[in-house]
């Protein structure tokens, strides 16, 4: 299996085609409530504005899946996020933490330089699944 770096999304593209794809429009990206963004310019930005505007933010990924396809690879998991507010005017401590579950799609490409995100798409998990949904409603 190819070493994908989930970490790195500062370096998203492929260098393949006349314009190298970190550059231009070929690179996308949905955040959770986002619009479509494109290119590395608006996906940058938009990463420095979610780290910028979050006092805390950590991510467990769990039910990873990687497909590798010659050049590309898919790679599904799901976004398991707490993050944390801003501490009370009185206090040193973090405000209070939410958590949040997100289902995503990570589409990269092999570069000469390695495996490059080229596509993310995050959608939130709006309602749990699980063994509950056998279960008559009680009366």
């Amino acid at each position: 299996m190819p070493e994908i770096d989930l970490d790195d999304p500062a370096d998203p593209g492929s260098t393949a085609g006349p314009e190298p794809a970190s550059e231009g429009p070929a690179i996308s990206c949905v955040h959770p409530g986002w619009p479509v963004l494109t290119g590395r310019g608006e996906v940058l930005r938009s990463y420095a504005l979610i780290m910028a505007n979050t006092e805390y933010i950590q991510f467990f990924l769990t039910d990873l899946r990687v497909c590798v396809a010659g050049d590309t690879a898919l790679v599904t998991c799901t976004e398991n996020i707490l993050s944390g507010g801003p501490a009370p005017q009185d206090g040193d401590e973090l405000g209070p933490l939410v958590g949040q579950l997100v289902v995503a799609t990570n589409v990269f490409r092999r570069t000469p330089d390695g495996w490059k995100l080229w596509s993310h798409h995050a959608s939130p998990v709006l309602a749990e699944t699980g063994d509950d949904e056998d279960e008559e409603p009680s009366s």
